[in-house]
């Protein structure tokens, strides 16, 4: 088939820029008609017993999500890739697993480079090449290229609070979400109590912060470092939500019939968990609860946004989590909660006897079970680590108020946005995405639609899971949040039978640990777990 000049160009541009090879890159209509916008939501430290759909005895009102998951398709056995933040996000925009890159352990620090290839195939550059106007709008965590400050040096593989004074804010970075695929993007460099506190917008520091890092008690929680005059922690989400409307206005007004793109990782809920004064005291679950419902909020606004704009029957709305939630309200910030006015209605003295029941562990804050019946925190291999809240809405493809039990993972994004275009993904790209469109359309599958899924914890270990059986390659947790280890080599649950993981089985079925461990061998020797990514036809 012959090229006209133009596509020839954008063909061949797209080429020396490495991204993919173009030809296998180009989208039909999707299922049904035209091609479909699509909206990412991806809450932080959000559990999926904050759900008041996934967890009726809750103690947070969540109506609008309520609502999205009655309107669509609520997953019950969704996964993060891990149960930390960079890892999840690097696995959700790439379809690839985070421990075949350099990050092995926990997060991406400070002023760490990124984590993503600008040769790396993403669902943004993806999207873009098939014609979506493309939008990140929040936090980031993927790494940025910070400039040091002249005759300075910069340890960007440090936790040093320090290192802030060695970047000059006033600089350009020289990387960014940009080069990933992004027309655009605002938000903040990593997690809200991480330095730099500032927003960044595409390659540059909105405000550079010069201000020594002072806030009110309740915020201890957050690090040292240099803050702007712009930043305050509990209206990030609500400056968040303030750019996502802004950008969707300018879309419309200038390219309405264009298909867009719009990746939204919430501030939300990740501590401190400091909800504007709207919403405090909202929940029945302290500060965490709170944030809870300001979020619910703006998923709200969100959808009332895209009906008023006409779109909202052509637009797939995706909501999920990057893991599980941590336990509760830390004790510094619930004495505060009370001194600083926040809300009378709380007796804190009341809340925090409940840390003397046990450990870490046990103390579900106000009686909320954040991550549901689930095992573990953010940070642990459980359950509790990496099950999230899955929602999937898209009128006329997916059937309202139904729920699957597929195991699925958020590195299926990328296979599923390629099915949905019809288009072949290069064989280095997206090596551990499936598509999950089969599920959504509601077709009956012969057989499971993962062959395995893997797991990472915050330490260097994995977990597979294979139906209903799971094995955790460690004696314990994986992180800090919950202590635990038991007396083998390894761990296996079966999650039918116990869903809470209490009951270790390692030792009574050796045949399936060896099968387990060579599916977790085999992953790591092809580089690849799941099937090369066809779909054009």
């Amino acid at each position: 088939m012959r090229l006209s000049r133009r596509r020839f160009m954008k063909a061949a541009a797209v080429a020396a820029a490495g991204l993919a090879v173009p030809q296998l890159l180009r989208a039909k209509d999707a299922p049904g008609g035209a091609k479909p916008n699509i909206v990412v939501i991806l809450a932080d430290d959000l559990g999926l017993g904050d759900l008041s759909c996934y967890n009726p005895k809750g103690k947070v009102p969540t109506p609008n999500l309520d609502k999205l998951a009655s309107e669509g398709m609520r997953f019950t056995d969704a996964h993060t890739s891990a149960a930390s933040c960079s890892p999840t996000r690097y696995g959700l925009i790439t379809g690839r697993y985070s421990w075949r890159t350099r990050l092995q352990v926990g997060v991406l620090k400070h002023f760490e480079p990124p984590l993503i290839d600008k040769k790396r195939l993403t669902v943004a550059s993806l999207l873009k090449q098939n014609g979506y106007a493309t939008a990140g709008i929040g936090k980031w965590h993927l790494g940025w290229g910070w400039v040091a400050k002249a005759g300075k040096k910069l340890n960007r593989n440090s936790w040093n609070d320090k290192e802030c004074e060695n970047v000059d804010f006033t600089k350009p970075l020289t990387e960014c979400p940009n080069d990933n695929g992004f027309d655009y993007y605002f938000g903040i460099g990593s997690s809200n109590n991480m330095q730099p506190y500032c927003y960044i917008e595409n390659n540059k520091i909105v405000v550079p912060p010069a201000t020594k890092k002072k806030r009110p008690v309740y915020d201890t929680e957050s690090g040292a470092g240099l803050v702007s005059d712009d930043y305050v922690s509990e209206n990030i989400d609500q400056v968040l939500w303030g750019k996502a409307k802004g950008w969707l206005d300018r879309h419309f007004k200038t390219t309405p019939k264009k298909p867009f793109f719009l990746y939204m990782p919430t501030s939300a809920i990740h501590r401190p968990c400091l909800a504007t004064r709207e919403f405090r005291g909202k929940s029945g679950a302290g500060l965490h609860g709170d944030k809870v419902v300001e979020l619910d909020s703006i998923v709200g606004r969100l959808v009332a946004d895209l009906k008023s704009k006409g779109c909202l029957d052509n637009t797939l709305i995706l909501f999920t989590s990057d893991n599980g939630a941590l336990p509760g309200d830390p004790e510094h910030a619930l004495k505060n909660y009370a001194r600083n006015d926040w809300g009378k209605q709380w007796d804190a003295d009341k809340l925090l006897a409940r840390k003397k029941e046990g450990s870490y562990r046990s103390w579900i804050t106000y009686g909320h079970r954040t991550n549901g019946p689930y095992l573990g925190y953010k940070m642990t291999i459980y359950e509790g680590g990496h099950r999230v809240p899955f929602i999937v809405r898209w009128p006329g493809k997916v059937k309202p108020g139904v729920t699957s039990d597929e195991i699925v993972c958020t590195v299926d994004l990328m296979a599923t946005v390629a099915n949905i275009l019809k288009v072949d993904l290069p064989s280095n790209s997206a090596e551990d995405s499936y598509s999950i469109l089969p599920v959504l359309l509601g077709k009956k599958l012969a057989k499971p639609l993962r062959e395995a899924t893997i797991m990472i914890p915050w330490d260097a270990f994995k977990s597979v899971r294979q139906g209903p059986w799971k094995l955790i390659l460690s004696n314990t947790s994986g992180g800090y949040s919950l202590k635990r280890k038991v007396d083998t080599l390894g761990q296996l649950y079966n999650l039918d039978d116990d869903p809470g993981e209490t009951t270790n089985i390692y030792a009574k079925y050796p045949e399936k640990v060896k099968a387990l461990t060579a599916i977790v061998k085999k992953y790591e020797s092809e580089g690849r777990s799941a099937p090369p990514a066809k779909f054009a036809k």
